[in-house]
Formats: structure tokens, sequence, C-alpha cells
């Protein structure tokens, strides 16, 4: 039962990662609104640091980095990036599930459809001159 729960996560899991993206992000309303975990922050010079537990206060993002307190004023950041919810990745997602399914289905009506006499081939039998006839 236990081994179930697990793959049940780590499928959950899969899902949720699937259907996200790490964009840039506006920091004071995301991060107001979403409260995500952890964000990446680029630097003016390109440095890229993660950040924990990130919010902003006026003009300056806390969280922490390495588990040290830190500040860093919006003026020194070029772009915040965070993971959104993607639509696209999701509606993908859910297509590749539904198309998987249905071809699960056929295959399976299709391997139950065969003859009775537990061959595979279809017999059409054939004429009185020993032709094989052209309809079944």
């Amino acid at each position: 039962m236990m081994h179930n729960r697990v793959a049940l996560v780590g499928v959950f899991c899969a899902v949720a990662a699937a259907c996200t993206s790490v964009r840039p992000i506006h920091p004071a309303t995301y991060l107001e609104v979403n409260s995500p975990p952890v964000v990446w922050v680029t630097y003016n010079d390109n440095k890229v640091v993660p950040v924990n537990e990130p919010e902003v206060r006026r003009d300056t993002l806390r969280g922490t980095l390495d588990g040290a307190r830190v500040k860093i004023p919006l003026a020194d950041v070029q772009t915040v990036q965070a993971k959104v919810r993607d639509g696209g990745k999701t509606a993908l997602l859910v297509g590749t599930i539904g198309i998987a399914a249905v071809s699960a289905l056929y295959v399976g009506l299709i391997s139950q459809s065969g003859s009775s006499n537990g061959g595979g081939a279809v017999y059409c039998g054939v004429d009185k001159r020993g032709r094989s006839e052209n309809f079944c």
C-alpha cells in the first residue's frame, strides 16, 4: 500500500513540474499573491542567485541565501524569476494523456476482437474452383 502512495506522489510531482516554467516576474506583485518558496535573482552584472522565502518590502527583496538572511535592493536587480503556471504545458500534458488513454483502449479492444477459434487470422474461404473469395 505504501508503494502505491509513493508512486502517486511521484506522479503528482511530475505533473506539477510539467505544468510550470521558470519565467521573469514582477517581484512586488507576484510575491505578495503567490509566495513561491524560491526565486532566482539576476543582478545587473548577470550573476544569478536563488533566494529562499522571498518577500518585498518597499524597494528591497528579502529572503535567505545559503541559510543567511539577505536584503537585495531592487535597483541592483536585473530580473527576478520564479516557477509560474504554464497553460501550454498543461494543455500538452492533458492532450498526451488523453491520446495515450484512447490508444490503450483501442489496442485493448482490437486484441479482444480476434476470432473465436483462438487464431488471430480471419479465414474467408474459397469458391468451388479453389480461389479465395473477395469478401467475408
